[in-house]
């Protein structure tokens, strides 16, 4: 995986995980950028931590984490 992609997804990860609302925009440029198995886990565990931090989680939250284990599930199905 290139450098300069590995630094990308870093920046949008950080901002995602230090804010409490995330915007769907940036999460939405994190699954495009996704490159390697290794950082779509890393994606779903900051997913979960968000929905964990919370009493009532957002339906778009729950739909992205389902969305991106079944990405996970397809590729691991190959």
């Amino acid at each position: 995986m290139p450098p300069i992609q590995q630094a990308y997804y870093d920046v949008l990860m950080n901002r995602v995980r230090n804010d409490r609302y995330p915007s769907h925009q940036l999460m939405d440029r994190i699954e495009v950028a996704l490159a390697t198995p290794d950082q779509v886990a890393e994606y779903v565990a900051m997913l979960i931590e968000k929905v964990d931090e919370t009493w009532y989680p957002s339906h778009q939250m729950l739909d992205r984490i389902q969305r991106m284990l079944e990405r996970a599930a397809a590729s691991a199905a190959r």
